[in-house]
């Protein structure tokens, strides 16, 4: 028996020591690498200022839980993350699983143990993600005195509101933030959305898989988006420090 618990120690070990390796192969930096470093910023002091001006309205909003929690979020992506590129070169391929019936393509879908915790991280990192940017709305909604109810605040919500004072309108910090809630954030909500509020990732995955599965260009599709998670959920990584740094900006760049 003791024999038996020292491997399964050792094995635990190991997959915590090969994580750690993808995090630094693939350059999975979060907003706590460093000491709490980010660029020229120390993540766990937001503002620089005496918070005056504060949005004094929000009763559930808390400015050190709101950081822990931005900080905790962005760490816990950079984890799944990892774990998606753990796991992607185990995962079904449908293209090498497929077969001919009378000359014609068909693909099969038996799926193994990593592809099913595969999925499952997928599904968690739109969630973590999504999680994120929704704090960051509350921080700017916060400490830049949004005119919204406290249950209403959302992150691109909160960006429209605030193209309408023509003191942040044209901040640098600002822009970079309009432009990724127009292009980016976009994007990825809308797969969140599917993914939250209707199926999860697996799911979905599964039925488009089930009704093209004789349609080769289709299936060739929908396994390049799959397996395009782990880039995929890596950029965001970078977003969304980048995101925090410039709300850090911007709100300490205003009067």
């Amino acid at each position: 028996m003791l024999w038996q618990i020292i491997i399964t120690m050792q094995h635990r070990q190991e997959h915590i020591k090969e994580i750690g390796q993808i995090i630094k192969d693939e350059k999975l930096v979060s907003l706590s690498d460093n000491d709490y470093q980010y660029k020229d910023q120390n993540v766990l002091i937001l503002s620089k200022s005496n918070n005056q001006n504060c949005n004094r309205t929000f009763k559930k909003f808390n400015d050190i839980k709101n950081i822990d929690d931005l900080i905790n979020c962005n760490n816990d992506l950079k984890l799944f993350t990892a774990h998606l590129f753990y796991y992607k070169p185990l995962i079904n391929n449908p293209i090498n699983e497929a077969y001919l019936i009378d000359g014609k393509f068909m693909s099969t879908y038996f799926q193994n143990g990593a592809d099913w915790i595969y999925s499952s991280f997928v599904s968690s990192c739109y969630e973590k993600l999504y999680h994120f940017w929704d704090r960051i709305g509350d921080t700017l909604a916060y400490y830049l005195n949004v005119d919204i109810k406290e249950d209403q605040i959302n992150f691109p919500k909160v960006i429209e509101i605030l193209t309408k004072r023509d003191v942040i309108k044209d901040n640098p910090y600002f822009k970079k933030l309009l432009n990724f809630k127009t292009n980016e954030f976009k994007e990825f909500n809308k797969h969140r959305k599917d993914n939250v509020h209707y199926y999860q990732f697996e799911t979905t995955y599964r039925f488009e898989h089930a009704i093209n599965s004789g349609d080769k260009e289709k299936i060739e599709n929908l396994w390049k988006w799959k397996e395009e998670m782990p880039e995929y959920f890596k950029q965001h990584l970078k977003n969304s420090c980048e995101g925090y740094y410039n709300i850090y900006r911007l709100i300490n760049s205003l009067p």
